[in-house]
């Protein structure tokens, strides 16, 4: 009996090995994580000493082309990785007071593609750098972001730029610091709804791609000012960031959108050329500034034929283009628009006494105003 029991304790430990072999993604660390030991550096020099290429610190002259580090009081606090051949070592991560880390056309030493700049994955030892503030990775052919990420509870500003295959997890989710997001020239065709959970986002930034519709959480983001969406040629609508609170400035230029957005009361700056409006109704009310601040508002090269008379609620409104678009006629309330002090009306379908007589009313009402027609 005993034997028995023997035999089927060693065929369980024998299939456990099987399995473990044939795992190499385990419970107790990931394919790509490896231990490192950083007591053995005395100074930040010693680390950076130990890469595979130079890093010259504090350089006199900076460039955005060239790898360069920053210390102040023996502490490295920025690195900029440019267009290295050799990869990145795994000492990087002891730098315990890095607060910038960019990296342009390189990759990791234990990356799973090591040619042509490939980034399957950022190594997991990330999490080392509890100081990090600010991450930006360009031009790599292959990326996904690893979970940990999440646990970076510093990071404030990531970016993520011309990388051609990409996955974002859902812990990007888990950054209450982030304030500054920008992914951009990238193959995205959806954001997860897990955005909504980043609520300090005051800058938001996707443009150049594939983004076909804005995830419902956007609304989510009161802390929003600025969100950047051009060059998405498949989104049609923005009607998710209707009713941000606090959003000035909202750029969509080069996209399909349809129409306005709505009840952005601290909206300042609106570029909407090269979209498919076709008018602007009478949602136009809604964007006036509560704050009686400037605005400037530009609608050029979109196929606008008509313009509501409730334009006039634009109080703030100080420039308004409209060039290349199909208005034969604008409203009279337009003239009582006395803080309008720039319109652009070239190439649109005025005839000849039609331009006359804005011209002429303009001046006897609002003299200031610098009108152009072609």
């Amino acid at each position: 009996m005993m034997q028995m029991q023997i035999f089927y304790i060693l065929q369980l430990i024998y299939l456990l090995q099987r399995i473990i072999n044939a795992n190499p993604i385990h419970a107790v660390k990931s394919k790509n994580y490896q231990e490192i030991h950083c007591p053995q550096y005395e100074t930040d020099s010693d680390i950076i000493k130990l890469f595979p290429f130079s890093v010259q610190l504090n350089p006199a002259l900076t460039k955005s082309s060239m790898t360069h580090g920053l210390m102040t009081n023996g502490r490295i606090n920025y690195i900029q990785i440019f267009n290295e051949k050799f990869c990145i070592p795994s000492n990087i991560f002891c730098l315990k007071y890095l607060e910038t880390l960019i990296i342009n056309n390189s990759y990791f030493c234990n990356s799973k593609q090591q040619i042509n700049g490939e980034m399957e994955y950022l190594p997991e030892q990330i999490i080392k750098l509890q100081k990090l503030r600010t991450l930006q990775i360009s031009h790599v052919n292959r990326m996904s972001i690893s979970n940990i990420i999440g646990k970076l509870t510093s990071l404030k500003d990531l970016t993520i730029s011309h990388v051609k295959y990409m996955s974002i997890p859902n812990m990007i989710g888990n950054l209450p610091s982030l304030t500054h997001l920008s992914i951009s020239h990238v193959n995205l065709m959806s954001i997860s709804n897990i955005i909504g959970n980043l609520l300090s986002l005051q800058h938001l930034s996707i443009f150049n791609t594939n983004l076909e519709e804005l995830p419902k959480t956007i609304s989510n983001l009161k802390s929003l000012k600025k969100l950047m969406l051009q060059n998405n040629s498949y989104l049609h609508s923005i009607k998710e960031i209707d009713g941000l609170p606090v959003l000035h400035t909202l750029d969509v230029r080069h996209c399909s959108i349809q129409d306005l957005p709505r009840n952005l009361p601290k909206l300042l700056n609106l570029y909407m050329p090269y979209n498919s409006l076709t008018t602007l109704g009478s949602d136009i009310r809604t964007l006036s500034n509560k704050e009686n601040k400037e605005q400037n508002f530009q609608f050029d090269n979109n196929r606008i034929t008509s313009i509501t008379p409730e334009i006039r609620h634009l109080h703030t409104l100080s420039r308004l283009h409209l060039d290349h678009n199909q208005l034969h006629t604008l409203p009279k309330d337009i003239f009582d628009m006395t803080k309008l002090t720039y319109l652009y009306l070239q190439n649109n379908s005025f005839l000849p006494n039609e331009k006359q007589y804005l011209k002429n009313e303009f001046n006897k009402r609002n003299s200031k105003l610098k009108l152009y027609f072609n």
